[in-house]
This record gives structure tokens, sequence and C-alpha cells, in this order.
């Protein structure tokens, strides 16, 4: 059962943003946050700035000023050998009065609905919610593959979510009860990881904790795409970092989808299999999938995205197994990690 705000502390939801070098998004990322449809009084917006070097700290004071929801907090040091956006989210988490901790990005645009959409699945032994993103619409055939991705992944995570099976959190639409956070230790207890959304998400669970996905189209947050193929392997490299350390249900999936292909040739020379035929079959799967997701979460833009899938699946995820193996550094807003 969901508590209810004390008269002391009226505050219900606490919505943490950790932005670094975001002056292309920040203001439509807050824009956004403003025009939730939740009491202005039960809800606080905290705007961590990782020592931004570009216009990111005066463009949120700019936005704030007069709107007491919304506080601007500049992060400077470190705490507990974190760094990154987990550090920042640690130093906001002991700023936050809410009951619950929402995560957004500062590039994510949100829907009015999605604080209390959210909010409704958190039941009593509930103690983190995922919800689901996309790119935003009509950029490129990039980004189209990039939404297809996401609705692919989520479905799938719907999937096991239902056999219990936790698969991974999603720091740019994710939310958590203080309880859950705190009784784990939170960032400072986890430890730094550059995938501090997996590793708050797979913390809350072990620690005994339920969790929900909130799949439906009142949650869809939209996200700025990556535009080119460099950024889109920094990227990977640190998602790499994630899948790695995530469930081998999900490692797994990744392996499998990569090397389908010679994967299939070669059980061909021992097993009277058809690969070609199985290729094919396997492409079905995926596109059912893919079309089950746009009809699911009413993505009808993203229809012919989805009959595209296969390939842009096989061909990245093979992709960034070698970018993972290959003897380099994760950077990531201009930080090496």
């Amino acid at each position: 059962m969901l508590s209810m705000p004390s008269p002391d502390n009226p505050v219900r939801i606490s919505i943490l943003v950790a932005a670094r070098n975001e002056e292309q998004n920040i203001e439509r990322c807050l824009r956004s946050l403003d025009l939730l449809d939740f009491p202005k009084e039960q809800l606080e917006i905290i705007i961590g700035d990782d020592d931004s070097e570009d216009n990111t700290a005066w463009i949120t004071q700019q936005f704030s000023a007069g709107k007491p929801e919304f506080k601007y907090v500049k992060i400077t040091s470190r705490i507990s050998g974190l760094k990154g956006k987990a550090n920042v989210l640690a130093q906001l988490a002991h700023i936050a009065r809410g009951e619950y901790f929402f995560y957004c990005d500062a590039d994510i645009e949100v829907q009015p609905g999605w604080a209390s959409q959210m909010l409704s699945h958190f039941k009593q032994k509930t103690g983190v919610v995922v919800g689901v993103t996309r790119m935003k619409k009509n950029r490129h055939l990039l980004a189209d593959m990039l939404s297809m991705e996401w609705l692919f992944a989520l479905t799938a995570m719907r999937f096991f979510s239902h056999f219990k099976i936790p698969i991974t959190g999603m720091g740019n639409n994710m939310a958590v009860t203080r309880e859950a956070y705190f009784k784990i230790g939170g960032y400072e207890k986890i430890g730094f990881s550059i995938v501090e959304d997996y590793a708050l998400f797979m913390g809350i669970v072990r620690g005994g904790f339920d969790f929900e996905m909130a799949y439906k189209t009142e949650v869809i947050s939209i996200s700025e795409p990556v535009n080119t193929f460099p950024e889109l392997l920094r990227q990977r490299k640190r998602w790499m970092h994630g899948v790695m350390e995530s469930y081998w249900v999900t490692r797994l999936s990744l392996f499998v989808s990569s090397l389908i292909v010679p994967i299939l040739f070669l059980l061909s020379i021992w097993f009277p299999i058809n690969p070609v035929s199985s290729i094919v079959q396997y492409y079905v799967l995926v596109t059912a999938i893919s079309l089950t997701a746009v009809v699911l979460l009413k993505q009808p833009d993203l229809w012919k995205a989805a009959l595209l899938f296969w390939f842009y699946m096989v061909s990245i995820g093979l992709i960034m197994l070698v970018n993972y193996y290959l003897p380099s550094r994760t950077v990531w807003k201009g930080r090496e990690y």
C-alpha cells in the first residue's frame, strides 16, 4: 500500500536529474517536468550539475527561478570513491525529501502523466519500477532503429518480468522507493559503476524487493538519439559494461543474436538443419516481437523499422562485441572510465 506524505514533509516524489554539459537538451527536459500532471506541493525536482563546462548551469537556474519545486545543485566533490553520474545521484539522494526517487536523464522529455502512472505501479513490496523510452520521431533511420531497439529490449524485459527474472534497470526512466534505496546503502554501498542504473536496479532486487515494469504508452519518455556512428560506438562501449555484468539471460541473448548466422552455418555441418531456413525463422520471430511492441505501445511510426530491425540487431550486436573487447578506454561526457 502506498503511504501518504506527512504534514511535516508533503513531498512525495523527488525527481533526480544528473546533468553534465547538457546545454542543448536541459531546457527541453525541464519544460516537460514542469508540465507534469502531479501536485506541485508533493513534488521536488533536483538537478545535479556535474561540474558542467557549458551553459547548463545558467539555463537551469534561469528556468528554475520562481519555481520552488525546482532546485539546482552544483556537484564539485566526490564521495565514497564514486564518480560521474553515480556520484551525482548519490549526493542528490541525501538532499531529496521524497518517499520515491524518480530518475530521468537531462536529454529526456517526459509525458505529463509520467509521475502518476509510474507511481501507480508501486505495491507493498515493490522497490523499483522501470518505464519505457524511445527516441524522437521523424529524425532519421538510425534514430528509428534505436527506438526499435529500446522497445524490443523492453518487451523482452516485460516477458521475463512475468517470471520474476530481473534483466536491467534504466536510468532515464526508473523509480525506486526511498526505503529500498537506503536499505541497500545507496550508491555509496553499491560502489562505482559506469552503468549505475543497472547497479542500482540489481542492488534493490538482491536486497529482497520486488520490481515492476510500467509497460504502457503513458510512461514512454522521449530521448535525444545519437546522430553519428562514432557517438553510437562510445555509447555502446559504456552499455556493454552493463550487459556483461547483467543476468545470464541478457548476456546469452546478446551473444546468440550477434553470432546467430555463423552459429547456424556451423551447426549445419554436424546436424541436419537448413541454416537459411533457420535464419528466416529467426527473422520472423524477431520481427513478430518488434511488431508486437509497436502495436502494444502504440508507436505506429516504427512499423517500417520493425521490419528492418533484425538486420540492425544482428549487425550492431556483433559490432558491440568487437568494440567492447578492443583495448580502449570508455569515454562518456568528456571523461574517461
